[in-house]
């Protein structure tokens, strides 16, 4: 019950930093997706059917703060927290620079999810160069705070071992 309210908190706090206080610094629309940090977190340390839920309600609670179409990002943060999962189960991921290249890569394939479904649903008539720029650049600002978000939630109290006592 305590790493429910603890990643619950964690979650409410990363909406709160992601929607309200990085959009209006310089990097705009390349603002880091903290929820993602916490996606990978959740698959990295937290294999369970409750984890598996707990990914798709965060990307669904970034749905509904974010204007978007519901689902996108739940289905995206899910297939994230899939990903993330099987690779921890046949790779070891136990270092600072393996983690960070996994969020990288998880940023960039929750990004090209979302636009996959887009161009299937509802098509494309914008830029593919902005696209990819700004794809880039969020997967890299996400990398680069991925390691004190990461040793943050570490010294939380929420890892499965902790709650066995």
């Amino acid at each position: 019950m305590r790493t429910f309210f603890a990643l619950s908190i964690a979650a409410c706090v990363g909406l709160l930093l992601q929607t309200a206080l990085l959009p209006v610094l310089p990097f705009g629309e390349a603002a880091p997706d903290i929820l993602l940090i916490l996606c990978v977190y959740l698959g990295l340390y937290h294999h369970s059917a409750a984890a598996a839920v707990g990914a798709f309600m965060l990307g669904y609670l970034q749905d509904s703060v974010s204007g978007a179409a519901i689902g996108l990002n739940a289905f995206a943060m899910s297939l994230v927290f899939l990903l993330v999962h099987l690779t921890c189960r046949s790779l070891w991921v136990d270092n600072v620079i393996s983690r960070v290249v996994l969020v990288f890569l998880a940023s960039l394939i929750k990004t090209a999810a979302i636009m996959g479904l887009l161009v299937m649903f509802v098509g494309f008539d914008g830029s593919w160069r902005r696209v990819a720029w700004s794809l880039g650049v969020q997967a890299v600002s996400v990398a680069a705070i991925a390691p004190f978000v990461l040793a943050l939630l570490a010294g939380l109290p929420l890892r499965q071992d902790a709650d066995a006592g």
